[in-house]
């Protein structure tokens, strides 16, 4: 249930793009309250909304389900049911998706960015030239 709630509070704080949660003041929950009410018609008390934020403390299955409705879940089952990740096995018969990226060292990169300059100050210097 743990993981449910983070990732409740994290759609939570998703919809309302304020700073993150750790800056909340106390009329930030005020306010988070408000709003789960004129979505919701559900009221959330600031204080609750608080501790809950602060310890995941569960006052009550009602809490969850108003939440649960404020990121438009039909309730607190539905989104653990919507949000069950599972435990993904793997085989040893899997293979990559991809081959293996090759990777270039910084410093060929640097080498050839500085070469690549030089052959263009020589291009513009000869096309001067023969100007």
């Amino acid at each position: 249930m743990n993981q449910h709630t983070t990732d409740l509070k994290y759609q939570i704080e998703r919809i309302l793009l304020w700073e993150p949660s750790s800056h909340w003041r106390s009329q930030d929950f005020v306010h988070l309250s408000e709003l789960v009410f004129t979505y919701t018609q559900r009221q959330v008390d600031a204080q609750h909304l608080e501790a809950f934020w602060q310890t995941s403390a569960i006052k009550s299955p009602d809490l969850l389900d108003t939440l649960a409705c404020f990121v438009d879940y039909i309730d607190w089952d539905d989104f653990c049911v919507r949000n069950f990740y599972g435990v993904v096995e793997v085989d040893e018969e899997t293979q990559l998706t991809h081959p293996p990226m090759w990777e270039i060292p910084m410093r060929w990169v640097i080498i050839i960015c500085w070469f690549s300059v030089i052959v263009s100050i020589a291009v513009a210097i000869l096309l001067v030239w023969k100007r």
